[in-house]
């Protein structure tokens, strides 16, 4: 064969893979693609570690947690928003006091502040560096945080100014609440109670002697549980909840606390939060613990499978006697219209799914 000839069949045959090669890789990658995930068969809002919700109305409800997520809704939960913090820390507490006028608090000192629903959030100037772990409003004007390092602070005029109300020990105060102006209280680790009647200008230890540990000289000292949760319907009467399922009550403003006996108690979990309306009582904590007394705290129930998730439950709220929300691990939001007995998980990973029933 001549050397043109060789010549032309070697071209021919490089332009025959030239057209063939390009669609041999074009059909190669359309069959690999990838399918399009499934959506799992349960809701699913976020997936964060959720830590604080407020419940202002049956409507209008606020979720708070790690990432700086804010989630609200402004119809009951049928619909979500996420709004934007502006800011990169852990958000620990919120508190609204209208539709529109809200706070939230956080680590490393951070306090945002809306007054449009939280379509905007502006930082606020507290003076501290320390993690705020909880906030309490009972106004427009005044409010309180709270967190470690013995850390109080105070504002009377809605946020642009806070003045520190805190002793600077080295405890964490783990939650505050005000019953109005004047009369407060703060619990945190080691079962420390402090209780203020005059909005917070100087502070009172109070403690609950059932919780001090009774041991002789052959035992090693034990600490007292942290109390994680304090909660008040008025000056007088209140509660507190925390580790090893401890639940505290007072009717006289603190100057008695008193264990309360608790299904929970045999569990040795850490109840995180304890809510008061109309005569009843919800706690809810580790593992998806939740109990309910409907006489005050003198009776409790524990419904081991109500909230239907095994995660943490860190935080709750109620709007009145029937409309309530938990919230905690791994996106987890729960909410209820007959006052706890039952609980509709709208995001989160149940225990129980149709999928699997």
């Amino acid at each position: 064969m001549h050397l043109h000839g060789k010549i032309r069949i070697t071209l021919h045959y490089l332009l025959t893979l030239a057209l063939i090669l390009p669609a041999l890789f074009f059909s190669s990658c359309s069959r690999v693609q990838p399918t399009a995930p499934q959506k799992p068969p349960f809701p699913i809002v976020t997936t964060d570690n959720l830590f604080a919700v407020d419940c202002l109305d049956r409507q209008h409800t606020w979720i708070v947690g790690f990432n700086s997520v804010i989630v609200c809704t402004a119809d009951g939960g049928k619909t979500w928003e996420f709004q934007k913090s502006g800011v990169e820390n852990n958000l620990c507490a919120v508190s609204f006091v209208t539709p529109a006028v809200g706070w939230i608090s956080g680590r490393e000192g951070l306090m945002l502040h809306t007054t449009d629903g939280g379509k905007t959030w502006a930082r606020q100037k507290t003076g501290v560096t320390n993690h705020l772990f909880t906030l309490t409003f009972v106004d427009e004007r005044n409010g309180w945080a709270a967190g470690d390092f013995g850390t109080i602070i105070h504002t009377s005029d809605g946020g642009t100014t806070w003045v520190s109300q805190g002793s600077g020990e080295d405890k964490i105060y783990n939650s505050i609440f005000f019953a109005d102006q004047n009369n407060g209280w703060v619990v945190g680790e080691t079962s420390l109670i402090y209780h203020t009647t005059d909005g917070g200008k100087t502070w009172q230890k109070q403690e609950c002697r059932e919780m001090i540990p009774v041991v002789d000289k052959t035992q090693w000292e034990t600490p007292t549980p942290s109390l994680y949760s304090v909660w008040f319907v008025d000056p007088q009467h209140g509660w507190a909840s925390g580790m090893d399922s401890t639940i505290i009550a007072t009717e006289d403003g603190g100057t008695i606390w008193k264990k309360l006996k608790n299904p929970a108690e045999e569990r040795k979990l850490t109840l995180y939060k304890i809510v008061a309306r109309e005569g009843n009582l919800w706690a809810v904590g580790q593992k998806g613990t939740y109990i309910h007394s409907a006489d005050s705290g003198r009776t409790w129930e524990l419904h081991a499978d109500a909230t239907n998730t095994k995660f943490w439950l860190r935080d709750m709220d109620f709007c009145d006697g029937l409309n309530g929300w938990a919230v905690g691990s791994r996106g987890t939001i729960i909410k209820t219209e007959d006052g706890g007995k039952t609980w509709n998980m709208l995001s989160g990973i149940p225990v129980k799914h149709k999928g699997n029933l």
